[in-house]
C-alpha cells in the first residue's frame, strides 16, 4: 500500500478520594532534588520504552502499572526539579455511582448540553489545579502509553502535542506556526472501557465500547504569543489560565485557548456527542476557566451537506453552531460550517475525525490531499455510524474506498486510544513499569500489520 500522507489534526477534540480516604504517593508526591517524583522508579530506556544502559536516551517515570512518561533524560536533567506529571491509572471495572446530567438534555438545546458537560468537568479539577488525583469530587483518568514519538506526554502536565496552527489561520502571521498541546482526562464510565483494554501489555481491542454517562474533557493550550499574530492586539488568549509545560526549548508557558467534550448518549445516531469551546478574551468571569465559550455541537455527521448548502443558508440538521462562539472560533469551522475548535484542521469536523478511530490504521483523519478533490470522496469521512462500525480502508491514490487488507477493530471514536493502540502494536512500545507484560511480538497476529507505513496519529 502506498505510504500515507502526513496525518495532520482534524479535530479535537481520573480516582475520587472519597472522604476519609488518604491520598496516594502518587497523588501529590514528595519531590526529590532532580529527576523523577521522589519514591518513583525512574528507569533509563530506549525511545520505544525498553531498558537500555547508561546513559540512555530516555528515562520512564513509573508510579503505577503504566509509566506516567517517557521523557528525554535531558528534560529530567536540567534545572527544573518538579513537580513532576502522575498518571491517574488505576481504572475502575465498576463505575461509582454518578449522575450524567446532559442525558437530560435535548440536543437542539446545545449550550446548555455542552455547559453541563463543562460543569461536570470543572468540578473539583479547577480547585485541583487539574490534577485528578487531588480531585475530592469525582475520579478522572488519563490513557495509559501515550508516550511514543515526536507527540509524546511531556513530563510536567502530561500534555502531548496536537495540530499546529499554521498563518494566516486565527491570524497568525504567515510562515509562522504556533504550537499546541493538550491533556484529556475520562470519568469513571469511561475507565472502566480503559480497563477492559489494558488488562495486559497487548491491548485487547476485540470490543472496545464505552458505556453511556462516558465522558471526556480535553484542555488545550497554545505556545502562541501575541507577537505570533498578524495583529498583536487580536491575540485571542489575553488572559487566559497558564500551565508550564517542558519542551524542547526547556520549560515553556502555554496558555488555554480551547476545550473538548464528549460523550455516549445512546439518543445519538452515532451513539456519540462531540462538541468544543474556545477562550473568550472579552468574557469577564471571574474564574478565567469559565471564560471558555461554546463553539458548537455534533451529534451526527449531517451527510450529504456540502459547501453549497452551506452558501445556500441550508441549516444543519446534526449539528449547532452557538450563538455564543468568540468571532475569530466563528472564522475557523470544519469544513461546510461543520463545530471544529480553533485549533483543529478546518477540512474537517469534530465528530467526522473520531470515526476514524480503528486498527490498523486504513485511512486518514480527515480528506486530505490532492485525490480528496470532490465534494463526493469528502463526505466518506462524514457519513453517520456508530463507534462499534470501524470507518474502513481508503486507497490513498484514489481517495475512494477499498477492501481492508485485513479485518479493522473499531475503537469507538476515540482517538487516544488510536493512538495509545498504535504505539504499542504498530511502533512496538512496551510497558517500562511492567517486564513482566506480554509485548505485540507475542501475540503474532497482533503483530503482523499491514498498514505498518501509517505514520504516527497526530491528535
Amino acid at each position: 500500500m502506498a505510504f500515507f500522507p502526513v496525518l495532520q489534526r482534524a479535530c479535537r477534540f481520573a480516582l475520587v478520594i472519597a472522604a476519609g480516604i488518604q491520598l496516594s504517593l502518587a497523588a501529590h508526591p514528595a519531590q526529590a532534588a532532580g529527576g523523577c517524583t521522589a519514591g518513583s522508579r525512574c528507569l533509563p530506556v530506549d525511545t520505544h520504552g525498553k531498558p537500555a544502559p547508561e546513559p540512555a536516551p530516555f528515562v520512564a517515570q513509573c508510579t503505577g502499572k503504566f509509566p506516567d512518561f517517557l521523557a528525554p533524560a535531558s528534560y529530567l536533567a536540567g534545572p527544573y526539579t518538579g513537580p513532576w506529571f502522575a498518571l491517574s491509572q488505576n481504572y475502575p471495572d465498576v463505575a461509582p455511582a454518578d449522575t450524567y446530567p446532559w442525558l437530560s438534555i435535548k440536543f437542539e438545546q446545545a449550550d446548555d448540553y455542552l455547559y453541563a458537560l463543562r460543569t461536570y468537568a470543572f468540578e473539583g479539577m479547577i480547585e485541583a489545579d487539574f490534577v485528578p488525583q487531588k480531585n475530592n469530587v469525582r475520579p478522572w483518568f488519563h490513557m495509559p502509553l501515550m508516550n511514543n514519538g515526536t507527540g509524546r506526554r511531556e513530563p510536567i502536565r502530561g500534555l502531548t502535542e496536537e495540530r499546529v496552527v499554521p498563518g494566516p489561520e486565527l491570524g497568525v502571521k504567515l510562515h509562522t506556526g504556533i504550537h499546541n498541546y493538550a491533556v484529556g482526562f475520562y470519568n469513571a464510565a469511561g475507565a472502566t472501557a480503559i480497563a477492559k483494554v489494558w488488562k495486559t501489555g497487548v491491548p485487547d481491542i476485540s470490543a472496545v465500547q464505552f458505556p453511556e454517562g462516558a465522558m471526556s474533557f480535553k484542555i488545550l493550550f497554545s505556545a502562541g504569543k501575541p507577537e505570533d499574530f498578524s495583529d498583536p492586539s487580536s491575540d485571542p488568549m489575553t488572559g487566559a489560565p497558564e500551565f508550564k509545560i517542558m519542551t524542547n526549548g526547556g520549560v515553556t508557558t502555554v496558555r488555554l485557548l480551547q476545550m473538548d467534550v464528549a460523550a455516549v448518549d445512546k439518543n445519538s445516531p452515532t451513539g456519540w456527542v462531540f462538541g468544543t469551546f474556545a477562550f473568550d478574551k472579552t468574557a469577564t468571569d471571574p474564574v478565567a476557566w469559565n471564560r471558555l465559550r461554546p463553539v458548537g455541537m455534533s451529534w451526527g455527521n449531517d451527510f450529504g451537506y456540502t459547501p453549497a448548502d452551506q452558501a445556500a443558508s441550508k441549516p444543519l440538521m446534526e449539528s449547532r453552531v452557538s450563538s455564543q462562539v468568540p468571532p475569530y472560533a466563528k472564522s475557523h469551522l470544519g469544513w461546510a460550517g461543520r463545530p471544529n475548535g480553533p485549533v483543529d484542521n478546518p477540512i474537517s469536523g469534530c465528530l467526522s475525525c473520531h470515526g476514524t478511530a480503528e486498527f490498523p490504521i486504513a485511512a486518514d483523519l480527515a480528506p486530505f490531499g490532492n485525490f480528496c478533490n470532490t465534494d463526493d470522496k469528502k463526505m466518506l469521512w462524514f457519513r453517520t455510524f456508530k463507534g462499534d462500525q470501524p470507518f474502513g480502508a481508503v486507497d490513498t491514490e484514489t481517495c475512494l474506498p477499498t477492501a481492508p487488507a485485513v479485518p479493522l477493530k473499531p475503537l469507538d471514536f476515540s482517538l487516544q486510544m488510536k493512538v495509545a493502540v498504535q504505539n504499542v502494536l504498530q511502533f512496538k512500545l512496551v510497558n517500562s513499569c511492567d517486564p513482566a507484560a506480554p509485548t505485540p511480538l507475542d501475540v503474532h497476529e497482533l503483530a503482523v500489520n499491514p498498514y505498518a507505513d501509517a505514520p504516527a496519529v497526530s491528535r
